[in-house]
């Protein structure tokens, strides 16, 4: 299922052999997870299975954080990410029910021990927990970089933090974990002020940047384990005649089919500028109704036209996702891209739909 959205009009005046005129939409749709699950998997528990840090140790950590110094690394709120997570599997409606335990498994743990859990473990907690599947936070790193700058006439702060989770999916037949999942990302604030302390004062709050981090170390996993939204820009001709420029007029008013007729007509003319651009238009159109081989078969005439037209031969997959204006014509950029993704999507949804299975293709 494909969402669309319009965003501001975007003329992009280049000139290769001529004044060309896009405009440019953004595009919502389903991609599959990296891990997929059985589809008897109904319902799954999610658990703090982190090594709780003695008073001490938090002590000691708070006190290298209130330092300011340069680069540190610390423990996240775990109880907290162990709350984003569940959340955010709650909102994907993947599973029938999710269970939440946020409270540390190893609280009272005497000795330190491996933080994997045993099968042993597994099979209890999903028995008194009634599900079939659990998904752990092993653990929430932070590791955090500060700079200062003194520009003169005032002072810059900024705080660069890494969030690195871990996470792991544990069944009761297995025993070892499913998979586990190191997500990595960062995140980033700035702070100003005449003095080094009005920039200190403008800069995120400790309380607050624990909280964030660790709510974001419960949104990364979720792309890993569970189908989500993503959103891309598309380009697309609106410059060069009357069917492509009201063509797109059309789309902006969500017409799509009254704007395919158009292009139709464009691209049954003699043109090879019209046959081309109407062909990737014709193609976006496709995409957005979610009919990928017939995108992929009206961008593959685009992009052939592109070809013979400019006596190109086509590139590898990671050279067209490099090109620039400075050695290609906008024209092969669009169609050489446009049709490497389209052909990555298509792969892509020979997953999602096994993925999505559970749900009688009803997405």
């Amino acid at each position: 299922m494909t969402k669309i959205h319009y965003i501001l009009s975007i003329l992009l005046s280049l000139f290769v052999s001529s004044c060309i005129s896009i405009d440019e939409l953004s595009i919502d749709y389903l991609q599959p997870a990296k891990i997929s699950f059985p589809l008897e998997i109904k319902k799954v528990g999610v658990v703090n299975n982190t090594i709780v840090k003695k008073d001490k140790e938090i002590k000691e950590s708070n006190t290298i954080f209130s330092k300011l110094i340069t680069d540190t690394i610390f423990q996240g709120n775990t109880r907290k990410a162990t709350e984003t997570l569940a959340e955010n599997v709650v909102a994907a409606n993947y599973f029938d029910e999710v269970i939440i335990c946020d409270s540390a498994l190893r609280e009272k743990d005497l000795l330190p021990r491996d933080s994997e859990l045993s099968q042993e473990e597994v099979k209890q907690l999903t028995s008194d927990l009634g599900v079939d599947m659990l998904l752990s936070v092993e653990e929430v790193i932070i590791e955090m970089k500060k700079k200062t700058e003194d520009h003169g006439t005032f002072y810059r702060k900024t705080i660069d933090a890494t969030v690195k989770p871990v996470i792991r999916i544990y069944m009761p037949s297995r025993s070892k974990p499913l998979v586990s999942v190191y997500p990595e990302d960062k995140i980033f604030w700035e702070g100003y002020g005449r003095t080094d302390a009005e920039a200190t004062k403008d800069l995120i709050k400790e309380d607050t940047l624990i909280k964030e981090t660790s709510e974001f170390a419960g949104e990364l996993p979720i792309k890993h384990i569970l189908p989500t939204w993503k959103t891309v820009n598309r380009s697309y001709y609106v410059g060069g005649s009357l069917e492509l420029r009201d063509g797109g007029v059309l789309i902006r008013e969500g017409s799509w089919d009254d704007a395919l007729k158009l292009w139709l007509i464009a691209n049954s003319k003699k043109s090879y500028k019209l046959k081309m651009r109407s062909a990737l238009n014709i193609a976006l159109y496709y995409e957005s109704h979610d009919d990928i081989e017939k995108a992929i078969e009206w961008a593959e005439k685009a992009n052939q036209l592109v070809l013979i037209k400019e006596k190109r031969k086509e590139l590898p997959v990671e050279k067209s996702k490099a090109m620039t204006t400075n050695n290609y014509s906008l024209d092969y950029i669009l169609t050489t891209q446009y049709l490497t993704l389209l052909k990555e999507r298509r792969n892509e949804i020979q997953t999602l739909n096994l993925q999505m299975k559970r749900f009688n293709d009803d997405f």
